[in-house]
């Protein structure tokens, strides 16, 4: 009976032990994600007490997969500046990294000596197999944001943790508002390190699959904590409605220029007398 009894008591723990790890990496994708990130707005995402994030991300510290960033706002002013947790180097390599593939592609397309012209002609191959499975499915979303949005899930689902920030859009200038596509884990981030061609193509490839010109912002290979990416959506808004109303100008001119040729002559009662 003891034996069964420690049998019994060993399941429940082994249970918890397995929720435990389950919400620590419910905690590590949201520092990825979302990070600088306090524990407050992860208790609060997660629907857990701060003491409880807290014991997850002092365990995860220890391991040396978030690191502490201090943040200063200036609603605190002069204040004690806030903790924020953001993904470590260590926890990016904990995320896995996509060098068998990477290593096959370069065997493939490497055939001389010139290291430049090699990594470029690597990254090109890289992220093009990205972009072939890609474009089929965002070709059909009309709106930029929309667009976005599904990229950012596909890179999620490519390990890279994609996801979106909506910057400006209280702002009344169209112009002013945009959309952030950032990624939270890069497999190739030491190589593009020493070769930023790759963060170079990735960004190219961005701006093909959204068609629109993009602007780069931050990069893992360059110490972030995130890639960035800015898309310009207010920008892009603005044109079209600028090209609409072209559009409407041109027909209005258009609708004048056939009437016009129309010309009435008015006649007065005298010069009529005259005429007759």
């Amino acid at each position: 009976m003891k034996f069964d009894g420690d049998a019994a008591s060993a399941a429940p723990d082994a249970d918890a032990r397995e929720l435990d790890g389950t919400t620590r990496q419910r905690v590590l994708q949201l520092v990825v994600e979302k990070g600088p990130i306090s524990a407050a707005q992860l208790g609060r995402e997660l629907d857990l007490t701060a003491a409880a994030v807290r014991r997850h991300l002092d365990a995860m510290t220890e391991q040396g997969l978030v690191e502490i960033k201090a943040v200063s706002s200036r609603r605190q002013g002069a204040g004690r500046p806030s903790r924020r947790y953001v993904i470590s180097s260590r926890g990016q390599q904990e995320l896995g990294d996509d060098y068998l593939r990477l290593v096959r592609t370069a065997l493939a397309v490497i055939d001389d000596d010139d290291k430049d012209a090699a990594a470029k002609s690597l990254a090109e191959a890289y992220f093009a197999d990205f972009e072939q499975r890609y474009a089929p499915q965002l070709e059909q979303i009309q709106d930029l944001d929309e667009r976005t949005e599904k990229l950012s899930t596909l890179f999620s689902a490519d390990g890279f943790a994609g996801f979106t920030r909506l910057v400006g859009r209280d702002n009344p200038l169209l112009a002013m508002q945009s959309t952030q596509l950032c990624q939270g884990h890069c497999p190739v981030r030491e190589i593009a390190a020493a070769h930023p061609v790759f963060c170079e193509e990735e960004t190219a490839m961005i701006a093909r699959l959204l068609d629109v010109d993009v602007r780069r912002l931050s990069t893992q290979a360059a110490g972030a904590h995130v890639c960035t990416t800015h898309v310009p959506v207010g920008r892009e808004r603005l044109a079209a409605a600028r090209a609409d109303s072209a559009r409407a100008g041109a027909q209005e001119t258009s609708q004048t220029g056939r009437t016009a040729g129309r010309k009435r002559i008015v006649i007065s009662p005298r010069q009529q007398e005259r005429l007759s």
